[in-house]
């Protein structure tokens, strides 16, 4: 699990479990890129404990991103709210308050928003051109 924050300048991201670990960028592709980098330069100075159980093989790891509400939004701005809020069942001008960071949704309302982008996510995954 990566969990990744807004700062002034883009956006943080670390993984908890590995104290290590922590890298910034503009863009979740730049976060990855730069994670998959930090974590290749650490395993190539660690026992070969690591290598040996496939740690190693960062290139193909999947990252789950945590993340607030409104950094998705930034991060995904052209995403419309209209359409999550939709999905989710929830007020579009909620959304918008939660896009914005004015409010925040407690866990049940978070839980419908990403079931809702999952959703999406899936349904794009499906097109085919």
């Amino acid at each position: 699990m990566v969990t990744l924050e807004r700062t002034d300048t883009g956006y943080s991201a670390f993984i908890p479990e590995f104290d290590f670990c922590g890298t910034v960028g503009d863009s979740i592709e730049e976060i990855r890129q730069n994670l998959v980098e930090a974590i290749s330069l650490f395993l190539e100075d660690i026992p070969s404990k690591y290598q040996e159980s496939g740690f190693d093989d960062v290139d193909s790891w999947d990252f789950d991103f945590r993340m607030d509400v409104s950094d998705f939004f930034r991060l995904h701005n052209p995403i419309k709210q209209s359409l999550i809020a939709k999905r989710a069942g929830i007020n579009p001008s909620l959304i918008r308050q939660y896009a914005r960071g004015i409010k925040h949704p407690g866990i049940k309302q978070a839980r419908k928003i990403e079931t809702a982008i999952h959703q999406l996510g899936r349904e794009l995954l499906q097109v085919r051109f």
